[in-house]
């Protein structure tokens, strides 16, 4: 793997660890992504299930580019970019410009992954 490769899979894993990170601030305290004082019995169940499927699938995506450079992983960072640009659209829609921004960067991050192994 080229010095060039290897950072881009170690930016790419930092991001996904980043998404991972939310996604536990998320379900430990809920009201911490939305400047809030007290959170709903719906709040807390959507930001658990989020943290329930981004942990185990930021892992995957932080991880798989360093195994194997085939179709599945390929496919892996593809959905995580598309996950990406959802959480962007989200932010666009709460005005919230640190999560456009970030989601952006993070869609972005992965699509280059993906090419790149491809």
């Amino acid at each position: 793997m080229s010095a060039g490769m290897i950072v881009l899979v170690v930016l790419n894993a930092a991001v996904s660890v980043g998404g991972m990170g939310f996604a536990a601030v998320a379900a430990a305290r809920p009201t911490a992504l939305r400047h809030g004082d007290s959170s709903t019995e719906g709040e807390r169940l959507y930001a658990s299930m989020y943290a329930i499927r981004g942990i185990p699938f930021g892992l995957l995506t932080a991880v798989v580019p360093f195994l194997k450079h085939g179709p599945a992983a390929v496919l892996c960072l593809l959905a995580a970019a598309v996950v990406q640009v959802g959480d962007a659209w989200i932010g666009v829609h709460r005005h919230e410009n640190r999560q456009i921004v970030g989601a952006t960067l993070a869609a972005a991050i992965h699509l280059i992954t993906a090419i790149a192994i491809s």
